[in-house]
């Protein structure tokens, strides 16, 4: 195995899968170079190397289905015995973290690999791919009911509700775009009720701080397009009022 100074942790939500195997497991991988440190100023932390690249080898009949966290570039290569993640650049001190997901078929009971990952980066000031580090991946198979029962990691639970944010805001503001302004904010205020659920199950304050970050572009938007709406009903319905006369005001701006 290849050991290297990037630091990688990986994270299953489920500590033990069935031995009858399951259409999709989630892994949280946490990858960075040195210690975590807080950036000062607006100095942008120095590269220790590009475009940093995921290959996953998977044993037979297991698949990697998605990667999401940091806009990752995902695909399966030519011959189609591994996939491919495209992680960007690393830099000293800051970390970044993603989430795979696989599909992986039935095994008897037991600990057993599933496949490798192998991470591969170039150096700033070099053209040529370097394989830095290897690590196996590992998962437990079992028939054992306790165990299977078991809730997911919180940690891993955690990344993938918040990581739908995104998806859910820009839902939303495809609503929002096309009039559907109550159905808009229905999206956002459905999930930020789901975050105040999590928060008061876990007392886990981000989970409150992205449900409120949810109801402010709710409610900023809300505002917004009605007076767009309106402003744009006189345009066209009234003709006294010509296009230029358009204007929003400063609490209208999407800020």
């Amino acid at each position: 195995m290849v050991k290297s100074m990037l630091n990688v942790t990986y994270t299953w939500d489920k500590e033990s899968i069935s031995a009858n195997g399951s259409k999709q497991v989630n892994l949280l991988i946490e990858w960075g170079y040195g210690a975590i440190r807080k950036r000062k100023g607006n100095l942008t932390p120095k590269a220790a190397g590009c475009d940093l690249q995921l290959q996953f080898i998977p044993e037979n009949g297991v698949n990697l289905l998605k990667a999401e966290g940091v806009r990752l570039g995902f695909k399966q290569s030519e011959n189609g015995d591994c996939m491919l993640v495209h992680c960007g650049d690393v830099r000293r001190g800051k970390y970044r973290q993603a989430i795979l997901t696989f599909s992986i078929p039935a095994h008897a009971s037991g600990r057993h690999t599933i496949g490798m990952i192998e991470w591969s980066w170039r150096k700033p000031t070099q053209e040529k791919r370097t394989l830095i580090r290897t690590d196996q991946l590992y998962i437990h198979y079992t028939h054992h009911l306790g165990l299977l029962s078991i809730p997911s990691n919180p940690k891993v639970e955690k990344y993938i509700k918040l990581n739908e944010t995104s998806q859910i805001v820009k839902k939303a503001l495809r609503m929002y775009e096309k009039g559907e302004t109550e159905r808009g904010a229905f999206i956002l205020t459905r999930q930020a009720d789901e975050l105040l659920i999590c928060a008061a199950r876990s007392e886990d304050m981000d989970y409150l701080e992205e449900a409120e970050l949810l109801l402010s572009i709710r409610n900023k938007w809300s505002g917004t397009f009605v007076s767009f709406t309106a402003y744009s009903s006189k345009v066209f319905f009234n003709k006294g009022i010509a296009l230029g006369d358009v204007r929003f005001t400063e609490n209208d701006m999407l800020r």
